[in-house]
C-alpha cells in the first residue's frame, strides 16, 4: 500500500505503518506501506504490480489508469466548518443591526446553501422582516453588489471559513478585495451564525501563497519572480495553480519543484520562493481543536509551532492570493487485476479502522480526511475535461517526472 509525499515524510510513514498493523491484525492480509519520492513512483508501482493499493490525487489516478487500467474504489471525503455572514457597508446611516435591513434588499449568493442558508433566513426573518432576496452567483459577486449597488442592496450574504488575517480568501469581502483593494475597509460583518455547519467536501483546491510584506498582491505581480511547485504531477501543487496562473498572464521567473507541499511553505517563509502553491481545504473540526486553524498545507508548519502566538505570527506572515478551480479530492485506486476478495478484506478491515477514535486520527494525519465515499471512474470525466479545454498533456508531464526518477535511481 503506497501514500504520495504530501505531507511529512516522518508523519507519513508512521501514520501508514499504524494503518497497516491494523489491517494485517484485523484482516489477515500480508500488508506492506511505502512513502515513495514521487508521484511518478506511484504509477509505476502500481503499474508493474510491485503495489497493489495506492492513496493517490487525481491527476496521478487519470495517468495510471489510461496507461496501466488503475481502478478507483474510494474517494477521501473531508469536513470543513462554514459560518453564515452578513455584511453591510460602513458609513453614517448604514445599517449596524439585522432589524435595520427589514424590508431592505440582501444580496444572497448561490452558494449560501443547505442547513446555512436556513440558519441565515431564519434569523433574517426573524429579525428583519420583509427582507427581500436578491440573487447573485457567489460570495464575491453577493458583496459586489452591495458595493457597487449602494440605493439598491442594503446588505450581502456569504459563507465564511476561518482564514489567515491577511489572506484573501475565506468570504465574499476578501475575494473582491483581491479585485477591489479598499473593500475590506468600506464594508463590515454585522451578523454571523453562532454555531458552524458541517460540511463534507468530495472536492479541494489549489492556492498560491506568498509573504505579506513580498509586495505582491496579486497575481500578475509573480511575474519575473521566483515561485516554488510541489512536484510536477501534483495537481493542487502544480497543474492547477498553473492553469490559474497561465490564466493570469503571469511569467514567472526562476521556478523549481520543491518536493513536496510542506517544503512548499517553508521555501515561502523562508525567502527562498517569492511565493509558491500547495493544496488548499477550509478548517474543519481537527484544525479548530488543534489550535491550527487553517485546512491548508501551512498547518503542517504550524504543528512545529509551540504557541500560540507562534502560529498567530505565522499565519500573518504567510497569506493566500488566491485559489484554483476544484479538483477531485485524492483517491484510494487498485492495480489491474486485483482479486475482488482481497479487495474486500482489505476494504471492510480498513473501514473497521475508521470508525475508531484511533483510526479517525491516523486518517485525518494521513490525508486531512474524515472519510471515504465508494466511487468508480467516472467521477474523474469532468476532471479529464478540464485538463484537455486547458492544453494539459498529462502523459507529458508525466514522462519528466519519470525521466527524473530515472536520473536519480541511476545517480
Amino acid at each position: 500500500m503506497l501514500f504520495v509525499p504530501s505531507v511529512e515524510q516522518g508523519t507519513l510513514v508512521e501514520r501508514a505503518d499504524e494503518l497497516a498493523r491494523f489491517i494485517r491484525r484485523d484482516s489477515g492480509l500480508i500488508l506492506q506501506t511505502e512513502v515513495p519520492t514521487s508521484y511518478a513512483a506511484v504509477i509505476q508501482a502500481l503499474g508493474s504490480e510491485q503495489a497493489d493499493v495506492a492513496w493517490m490525487p487525481a491527476f496521478a489516478y487519470v495517468i495510471a489508469h489510461g496507461r496501466y487500467g488503475v481502478q478507483a474504489r474510494l474517494q477521501v471525503v473531508r469536513s470543513a466548518e462554514r459560518d453564515g455572514i452578513i455584511v453591510t457597508r460602513r458609513g453614517r446611516g448604514e445599517p449596524a443591526t439585522l432589524g435595520e435591513l427589514a424590508g431592505r434588499s440582501i444580496a444572497m449568493p448561490l452558494s449560501v446553501k443547505g442547513e446555512l442558508r436556513a440558519k441565515l433566513v431564519a434569523a433574517l426573518d426573524e429579525q428583519a422582516p420583509g427582507w427581500n432576496e436578491v440573487e447573485a452567483d457567489s460570495d464575491k459577486d453577493a458583496v459586489r453588489l452591495l458595493v457597487e449597488r449602494p440605493f439598491e442592496i442594503a446588505a450581502a450574504a456569504s459563507t465564511h471559513v476561518f482564514s489567515g488575517p491577511y489572506d484573501l480568501i475565506g468570504d465574499g469581502r476578501k475575494e473582491l478585495e483581491y479585485d477591489q483593494i479598499g473593500t475590506l475597509e468600506r464594508t463590515r460583518i454585522i451578523f454571523q451564525t453562532a454555531e458552524p455547519v458541517q460540511d463534507l467536501d468530495t472536492v479541494y483546491r489549489g492556492c498560491v501563497m506568498t509573504r505579506t510584506d513580498s509586495g505582491i498582491r496579486r497575481l500578475r505581480d509573480l511575474s519575473g519572480r521566483s515561485f516554488a511547485f510541489a512536484d510536477e504531477t501534483s495537481t493542487s501543487g502544480h497543474i492547477f495553480p498553473r492553469m490559474l496562473l497561465d490564466r493570469n498572464n503571469v511569467s514567472l521567473g526562476r521556478v523549481y519543484m520543491a518536493g513536496g507541499h510542506p517544503n512548499v511553505v517553508q521555501a515561502v517563509w523562508d525567502g527562498k520562493a517569492m511565493a509558491g502553491s500547495t493544496f488548499y481545504s477550509p478548517p474543519g473540526v481537527k484544525q479548530r481543536e488543534e489550535k491550527l486553524y487553517v485546512g491548508d498545507a501551512r498547518y503542517i508548519i504550524m504543528r512545529r509551532l509551540a504557541t500560540d502566538e507562534e502560529r498567530q505570527t505565522f499565519l500573518e506572515t504567510i497569506r493566500i492570493l488566491a485559489l484554483t478551480d476544484p479538483i477531485p479530492n485524492d483517491l484510494c485506486a487498485v492495480r489491474k487485476g486485483l482479486p475482488e476478495a482481497i479487495w474486500k478484506r482489505f476494504v471492510d478491515s480498513f473501514q473497521r479502522y475508521l470508525q475508531t477514535p484511533e483510526g479517525q486520527d491516523v486518517f485525518n494525519d494521513l490525508l486531512t480526511a474524515v472519510g471515504v465515499t465508494e466511487i468508480d471512474d467516472s467521477v474523474f470525466d469532468g476532471f479529464r475535461s478540464a485538463l484537455e479545454a486547458a492544453g494539459i498533456r498529462a502523459e507529458g508531464l508525466m514522462e519528466a517526472a519519470e525521466e527524473k526518477l530515472e536520473k536519480k535511481k541511476s545517480s
